[in-house]
């Protein structure tokens, strides 16, 4: 993994801590704040449950004596989910006895990837969590990668089905794949676990000045890099369509309504962060607009699905979201739920 990437992901992970002892909480806390990590802690053990599954923490640090719901319960729970796979990535810390050796074999048999001993040696605690941050960072990768292997490979037939020039999958693509995709979201295969579904249609902002004025060359190789930088900043099971000579469809399915917002703020900072670069050494600072519609894939809306027309006008819905984005002066994003 690129160093400058980890450093990232170690700054920028959330490490959860699940403890009722304020003595190792006040421990934990102190090396925490001194590594700048970004923590959060739970007293009890149904409440760091709820927060794994809202929060996803890279890392777990728990207690195996918590009263309610002990460590070890805790980790068998995360590691045994098989309707959440997403949590089977995190890194998970048992707190453990020091020299009490049965509870680190009973833990190894439940799926706790690394012990330490209460009391809590601060320098052994900082390894710990170096790391576990290095493993999950892989393991997130190693995920990611996966579920986007699985995405493609569940939707798609045929990779003749993709865009000739930036390589995302193609209008034609798009039309065939419906029938396939609304028959995974009556709860098939990978997708079974996921609430929601959006589409966000995206469009470059003032595409067309930019090939009047520099050719149709420079705006395919544009095009080609916009394409790319979208497939890299979306979801891992995001499905991303060239719609039109200058437009894109993602379609995501979720686990919440929120997490629609986020992809497409992310779509946005991928394209607005840096300067598209072309071969000639131009640099052109675009911008893209996105319109989507988000549905709840709750029964009677997925009746609403079961025809190409049904699907079709969720289409309408975000184009008439993206006609706002760029009336409103492009760089944004319009999210209509139904």
């Amino acid at each position: 993994m690129d160093f400058r990437k980890l450093k990232y992901y170690r700054h920028n992970s959330l490490i959860l801590v699940a403890s009722s002892d304020q003595q190792l909480l006040s421990t934990i806390s102190e090396v925490a704040a001194a590594e700048k990590y970004n923590c959060t802690i739970a007293h009890d053990g149904e409440c760091a449950w709820q927060l794994i599954l809202q929060m996803k923490p890279a890392i777990i640090l728990a207690d195996w004596t918590m009263p309610d719901v002990s460590g070890l319960a805790l980790c068998h729970r995360t590691k045994s989910n098989l309707e959440r796979p997403d949590l089977v990535a995190i890194y998970f810390i048992l707190i453990v006895e020091a020299f009490n050796y049965r509870q680190r074999q009973i833990g190894f048999e439940t799926g706790v990837d690394e012990f330490i001993g209460n009391p809590i040696d601060p320098s052994e605690l900082r390894t710990r969590l170096r790391a576990g941050l290095r493993a999950s960072a892989l393991m997130q990768s190693l995920t990611w990668t996966n579920q986007r292997l699985l995405a493609q490979n569940d939707l798609l037939e045929a990779l003749a089905l993709s865009d000739p020039l930036t390589k995302v999958l193609s209008k034609e693509a798009f039309a065939k794949v419906i029938p396939k995709m609304t028959n995974q979201f009556r709860g098939y295969g990978s997708y079974k676990s996921y609430s929601c579904l959006s589409i966000l249609i995206i469009n470059i902002d003032r595409f067309h000045e930019t090939v009047q004025d520099y050719g149709e060359s420079i705006g395919d190789e544009a095009i080609k890099a916009i394409a790319g930088r979208l497939a890299h900043s979306c979801m891992a099971n995001s499905l991303i369509y060239r719609y039109g000579l200058n437009e894109f469809v993602c379609v995501t399915p979720h686990h919440d309504t929120s997490d629609s917002e986020s992809l497409a703020n992310s779509l946005l900072a991928s394209i607005r962060s840096h300067p598209i670069a072309v071969s000639s050494g131009l640099l052109f600072p675009l911008t893209i607009s996105i319109g989507a519609v988000v549905i709840s894939l709750e029964s009677h809306d997925l009746d609403n699905l079961d025809s190409d027309s049904s699907f079709s006008k969720l289409v309408s819905f975000a184009e008439k979201s993206l006609e706002r984005s760029q009336k409103a002066g492009g760089d944004r994003a319009f999210i209509e739920r139904l």
